[in-house]
């Protein structure tokens, strides 16, 4: 027992008198985790310290029927190939969190939000293509000479890319008279070869609203 005790107290002494290189020293002892990202690793060759960076896996908020997780971008991928759904990128980087968030969505979900993102991408594209709007008010008495002026000068408007809003009033009249003045201004833009679209047409009683939008090609304004 004595002699192993012994042993060990010169195994304990000769370790002191070892010198170990500075930098291992304090990696081996120091209390300080090194920093995410960062790995230290002894050069087998020279027995210098290195310092390598690992690429960090990207944290994204995941947003499913269950939860809403915080995970890396490869757990989420994984995820969503167990599950067979689709892993859609919703918001580029969240406000608060500054992460971007993703959606696991089944087939039909996907296609639900593919036919929404395209309705939003042609109206902000209308929206940046028309100059404004324009209001063209008539009544089911007005005169064929004068219906044709308000439709040149509508027609203008559509060419300089306005959107024109269009309220037929009735005055009392029958609904048939509306819908008549309506079918005109169809035909109308139709001979004149325009490529605008009678739009959300609303009748109310002998009533009827609608909007004519413009052609979506380019050079419109210079075709007066």
């Amino acid at each position: 027992m004595s002699g192993l005790l012994q042993s060990f107290r010169i195994l304990c002494k000769d370790f002191h008198k070892t010198r170990l290189p500075k930098r291992l020293s304090v990696a081996l002892f120091s209390a300080k985790p090194p920093r995410q990202g960062i790995v230290k690793e002894t050069d087998p060759k020279t027995g210098t310290l290195k310092t390598k960076k690992n690429p960090i896996a990207q944290k994204i908020t995941l947003v499913s029927q269950a939860a809403v997780d915080v995970i890396t971008l490869q757990e989420a991928e994984n995820l969503s190939k167990r599950r067979d759904m689709k892993l859609v990128k919703i918001v580029d980087a969240d406000a608060k969190t500054e992460r971007p968030v993703y959606k696991l969505m089944t087939g039909a979900e996907y296609h639900a939000e593919d036919l929404k993102q395209r309705e939003r991408s042609k109206l902000e594209r209308q929206q940046r293509s028309t100059k404004g709007e324009k209001v063209l008010l008539l009544n089911t008495r007005i005169t064929p000479h004068d219906l044709m002026i308000h439709l040149r000068k509508a027609l203008k408007w559509i060419r300089k890319t306005y959107e024109v809003r269009v309220i037929i009033s009735g005055g009392g009249s029958s609904a048939e008279a509306a819908e008549k003045i309506y079918s005109d201004i169809e035909q109308y833009f139709k001979m004149e070869e325009v490529d605008a679209k009678l739009v959300q047409k609303r009748c109310k009683g002998s009533d009827i609203k609608f909007q004519i939008t413009p052609p979506r090609y380019k050079d419109t304004a210079n075709q007066l």
